[in-house]
Order: structure tokens, then C-alpha cells, then sequence
């Protein structure tokens, strides 16, 4: 790069000039010429105008016309420098052209994929998997130096696991490597990206939360999840089998009960599909517990964010031809929540969680009543009014007419 003499130095500095070195810039990175041409596209106020024109003269700013790259070449030449020089000194940097950015993005990419996959090999995973690994959406993108990272730190937990003698926990194992036991939880890069690793490897669905797909992706490595502290609140679930939580269900009815993800990994079915009321806050189910007690409609209470329990849960009782009617706070994690029971109860339909109903919370226009048919339909419309409003409305506000409903299904 050239130094920019004493006679340009200020002038480079003022906002006119700099917008032209900023078009001219952009102008060599995509591969076009930077001592000919017109910078047609550049929209300068008179201000800048007259900047411009203390290197290109007044007649250039009374003609209206726009900057010409060889006319400021021109002017240039007269302090030893051309357009492209000025520019790189301006901004301290040569010009890379974007083409071969992109090469070189492309070849630090190719090289961190074929060290990533070299790693992996010497943990003994075979190359089907670890290409098939290295697609995984999830993953950081090659070419930064986050991949290799990532995947060293796999190997390690892949080598820890090899080495270890008996069972092994999710948590003692993140310990042992990490000096953390929250590692490899589901939440973290590190967890997700060795539980998709060993799905693969052993032909299993990709986990997407701290599920059933993640449990039996962990055990097909020897290592056991914690299935105590995921739980949710029940009320009134009929259960069958000899699982523990068909037996706590049917030896308290009318009383609400949490649900381990322990006691729910053994099988359970239904007597025969029902509806399921789904609600965010527990002091919905606590009320309704006490108004209705055993003739209460069967109600999931995620008590917050879903968790993997109320999930599987969820799940399960989709599955098993049960109506999901289901709701939150009307907030983003209200919606977070809307969204985690979508994606393991698709048909699930609206409890009250629509447009409509916030509405008239928030004294609002009045909006459509929506169908029953079709919690996503009711959220998609629902987002949209709380974006223009972005007031929260807590659950527990519509405790009354909560209540009602239930009532009018009473068992």
C-alpha cells in the first residue's frame, strides 16, 4: 500500500471522498475497474459535493454530474497515486477481490472438514459417519477453526467412554472430561453434537431435544441420562400398565402428581383416547384440582418450559389418538412452549390461545374467534398481534374462564 501524502490526508477523511472510497472499494472486490468508469449509484448531498470537487474542481460540481473513476484518476496521477492505491491506503488494507475470498473460505473449509474427519477416525469412527456427521446442520461452519474445536473435544468424550470400566452418567461423564457436568446437556453444542455423532453411527433418529432420541443415542454409547430431575405435573391422566406412572396416576385421582421422566420411560398406554388439556402454570391445575378433583378433564402442566418429560408425555398421548388442547402465557416463552408441543403433537388445537382471547385481555380491537381446529393456524395469528402490541398477558389471568371450560367437560 502506498502512503497517502500530506495534500490528500485530510481530505481522505471527510465524508464526501470517503463515500466514493467506499464505492471504490466495493467496486474492486467485485472484480470491476477502478481507474475507468461512473459511480452512477453513489448519492451525494452538496456538502459532499464540494468536498469532492476540492480534488475535481468546481466546474465538476456545477456540471451535477456523477464522480468519474477517470477523472479522479486523473488528479490522482498528479500525486503519484491511482484509485485503487488511494482506496487500499485509506482503509488500510490491500482490496481481496470477493472471488478469492471465497477460494480461500472455501480451501480453510476443505482443510478443517479433512482434519475434523482425521480426528474422528483415531476415536474409531468410520468414514460413512463421520461424512454423513459433518453434514449435520447443527454444526459450526468448517473453515473457522470452531469445527476442529468442537470435534477435538468429541474425541475426548468418545476416548473417556472407551476407557471407562461399567455404566457411566451423562453428567459424571461431562465431569470427569470437562470439569463441568452440564457439558453435555442438550442445551449445549458439545452434548448435541456427540449425541447426533452416536445416532448416526448406530442408524438412529437425530435427537432434537433431551428425549427419548437422545436417551437411546447416549445408551448406544454406554452412557446413561439422568431421568429424575425432567418431570411435569399431571392431573387425572388415565393411564394403564404396570409402568409407575400409570400407577401414581390411578392412586391419585383429583390430586395433582409430578411425573419423572424415569417413572414414564416404561410403557404405559390409555384406557381410550381422551382430551388433554394442556396449561403453562401449575396454579391452573392446582385450581383446577381443587373445583373439580377427580372429575376434572386429564390435564399436562409443563410448569414452564416444556421439558423432555412433558414432551414425551405430550407425545405419547398424541400418539395415542388423544385430543391435545394446549396454551401458555401470551409472551415469547409462552410461545416457545406453544411451539414445543407442535413438534411432537402437530394436530394439537388451541386452549384459549389465539388472537381473539388477547384481544380482549388487552382491550384490543376485537379480533375473529379461531378454530379449534389447528393450534399453529391460532398461533401464527397470534404472534403477529403480540408483535404490535408486546404486552405479556399471564395464564393466570384467565383462570375463570379456564375453569369453566374444564367444568363444562367434567368426567
Amino acid at each position: 500500500m502506498s502512503p497517502i501524502p500530506a495534500a490528500l490526508s485530510n481530505w481522505v477523511r471527510l465524508p464526501g471522498p470517503a463515500t466514493i472510497l467506499n464505492a471504490v472499494v466495493i467496486r474492486a472486490r467485485r472484480g470491476f475497474k477502478t481507474e475507468y468508469g461512473s459511480l452512477s449509484t453513489i448519492t451525494l448531498t452538496p456538502e459532499e459535493r464540494n468536498q469532492v470537487a476540492q480534488l475535481l474542481g468546481t466546474p465538476w460540481e456545477l456540471s451535477g454530474r456523477p464522480v468519474r473513476l477517470q477523472d479522479l484518476a486523473a488528479r490522482l496521477g498528479e500525486h503519484g497515486l491511482s484509485v485503487r492505491q488511494l482506496a487500499e491506503s485509506s482503509h488500510g488494507a490491500a482490496i481481496e477481490p470477493d472471488s478469492a475470498r471465497r477460494e480461500r473460505a472455501a480451501d480453510a473449509a476443505r482443510h478443517e472438514r479433512a482434519a475434523v474427519a482425521a480426528a474422528l477416525a483415531t476415536a474409531g469412527v468410520v468414514p460413512s459417519t463421520i461424512e454423513q456427521w459433518l453434514n449435520d446442520r447443527g454444526l459450526p461452519q468448517p473453515g473457522t477453526g470452531n469445527l476442529q474445536t468442537l470435534a477435538d473435544q468429541v474425541v475426548e468424550v468418545l476416548t473417556h467412554i472407551k476407557q471407562s470400566h461399567g455404566k457411566i452418567w451423562l453428567a459424571q461423564l461431562a465431569a470427569d472430561v470437562f470439569n463441568d457436568a452440564h457439558r453435555l446437556d442438550a442445551n449445549q453444542p458439545l452434548g448435541r453434537a456427540t449425541a447426533r455423532l452416536a445416532a448416526i453411527a448406530h442408524d438412529m433418529p437425530r435427537p432434537q431435544r433431551a428425549g427419548h432420541d437422545w436417551r437411546n443415542a447416549w445408551a448406544s454409547i454406554g452412557v446413561t441420562c439422568d431421568a429424575i430431575s425432567s418431570r411435569v405435573l399431571a392431573l387425572n391422566l388415565p393411564l394403564t400398565g404396570n409402568s409407575p406412572a400409570a400407577s401414581q396416576c390411578a392412586n391419585a385421582y383429583g390430586e395433582p402428581i409430578w411425573l419423572t421422566l424415569r417413572t414414564l420411560s416404561s410403557r404405559w398406554s390409555l384406557g381410550q383416547p381422551t382430551t388433554i388439556f394442556v396449561c403453562e402454570n401449575v396454579t391452573v391445575a392446582q385450581a383446577a384440582a381443587d373445583d373439580l378433583g377427580s372429575g376434572c378433564p386429564p390435564m399436562v402442566c409443563t410448569d414452564g418450559i416444556a421439558s423432555g418429560a412433558a414432551l414425551d408425555l405430550i407425545a405419547g398421548l398424541s400418539e395415542s389418538g388423544c385430543i391435545i388442547r394446549a396454551r401458555a402465557d401470551f409472551d415469547q416463552a409462552g410461545f416457545t412452549i406453544a411451539d414445543q408441543v407442535l413438534s411432537v403433537a402437530p394436530l394439537a388445537r388451541s386452549w384459549r390461545y389465539d388472537a381473539a382471547t388477547y384481544a380482549a385481555l388487552c382491550n384490543l380491537d376485537p379480533q375473529p374467534a379461531a378454530s379449534l381446529d389447528g393450534l399453529s393456524n391460532a398461533l401464527d395469528e397470534l404472534r403477529i398481534h403480540y408483535a404490535a402490541t408486546r404486552i405479556p398477558v399471564h395464564e393466570e389471568r384467565l383462570l375463570g374462564d379456564l375453569l369453566t371450560d374444564l367444568a363444562q367437560l367434567r368426567i
